[in-house]
């Protein structure tokens, strides 16, 4: 047989394998991670080694050939296989895969922040999904800088909603984007409020920080957006007057900073007398105006509330019950109800 034979045999056979390597589909789904800086040959040694594809030769030399593109400027290359967490779906074939792998069509998860939580609640939700170190970098006065806060800490400025993101996304990438989103939401509503756009006659002028610090306060008090308003208006009418603000949350959070911050709660039950008499920069029993920075991270509705409140000349309000508070004008009003809600409440019928 001549040489010419077995070279045509040899690439007949090599044809025909390359075919079958291109038809195979995937048997069952393949969950895939790719790293950065992986080379070609790793990648396919991979693939080959999760049953994804056959062969991991006939990997390489597909993913070589489809970077190739000719033109009439010449050849060209196309982009190449891009790092990040995959699903390749059952039926896939190696140039579907090859594809998803190129395109950057990877596994897209969701992180949740709700209204209310702290700098170290965020934290600790994102450390449980994978990003690690969360309390060293929040509390890097660095970052907050590199993140464009001009304040001692990012409390305030990680922004509620649903993140969506991918595998490889940084923490700090995150961060950016809450921060991004919180300032252009503070940066519209108080524009809003400055142009005096449904603006109560009894607002106290705010600066942006001042009204997020003061939304932190409304977003821990209610979670009724019938009352955040309201809640604002006394907060507004106790500045006016110079009355101290005496805001349970604000206690809470002094208390926790005063021993560290971290991302387990140190106080639970109710506030004690010691408690309110203990004079931290947060406690607004016992220093006036505003605390020095916000106490959580507030959502849109409560940074509304904040700077247009309510056209009310309440001063006070106490918990009901189911969340909600009854409103009060006077000292002596305000005593009846702690007295009707709190102190001597009526039980509920069963």
């Amino acid at each position: 047989m001549g040489v010419v034979v077995i070279l045509g045999l040899v690439a007949g056979w090599a044809g025909v394998d390359f075919y079958r390597f291109l038809q195979r589909p995937l048997a069952s789904p393949v969950l895939l991670e790719i790293e950065r800086g992986w080379p070609l040959a790793r990648i396919a040694e991979t693939l080959e080694q999760r049953g994804v594809v056959s062969s991991a030769p006939w990997f390489i030399l597909l993913a070589r050939w489809q970077r190739l593109h000719l033109s009439l400027e010449g050849i060209e290359w196309g982009s190449g296989i891009q790092a990040g967490e995959y699903e390749c779906a059952e039926g896939e074939t190696p140039l579907l895969v090859l594809t998803r792998l190129t395109t950057g069509n990877q596994v897209v998860h969701r992180l949740v922040i709700p209204e209310g939580l702290t700098v170290a609640e965020i934290g600790a939700r994102m450390q449980a999904q994978g990003w690690k170190g969360m309390d060293t970098l929040l509390a890097d006065p660095e970052i907050t800088q590199k993140l464009g806060v001009d304040a001692p800490s990012l409390e305030g400025w990680l922004f509620p909603s649903t993140y969506y993101y991918r595998r490889h996304d940084t923490a700090l990438e995150m961060l950016t984007r809450m921060v991004k989103q919180s300032q252009q939401v503070v940066q519209e509503v108080w524009h809003s409020a400055e142009q005096g756009e449904k603006s109560s006659p009894h607002a106290v002028r705010l600066s942006p920080f001042e009204g997020l610090i003061l939304a932190s306060i409304i977003e821990k008090e209610t979670g009724q957006a019938s009352e955040r308003a309201r809640v604002s208006a006394v907060f507004h009418n106790r500045l006016r007057k110079k009355m101290r603000l005496q805001s349970d949350p604000t206690v809470i959070y002094g208390v926790q900073q005063a021993v560290g911050g971290g991302f387990a709660p140190v106080l639970e039950g109710t506030l004690t007398k010691q408690n309110l008499k203990n004079p931290t920069p947060y406690n607004t029993y016992t220093q006036p105006g505003l605390p020095p920075t916000p106490i959580c991270n507030p959502g849109k509705a409560a940074i509304q509330a904040a700077l247009h409140p309510d056209e009310g000349e309440d001063l006070y309000f106490v918990a009901r019950g189911e969340g909600f508070h009854v409103f009060a004008k006077t000292l002596q009003e305000h005593e009846a109800n702690v007295d009707r809600y709190q102190r001597h409440p009526v039980p509920k019928k069963r």
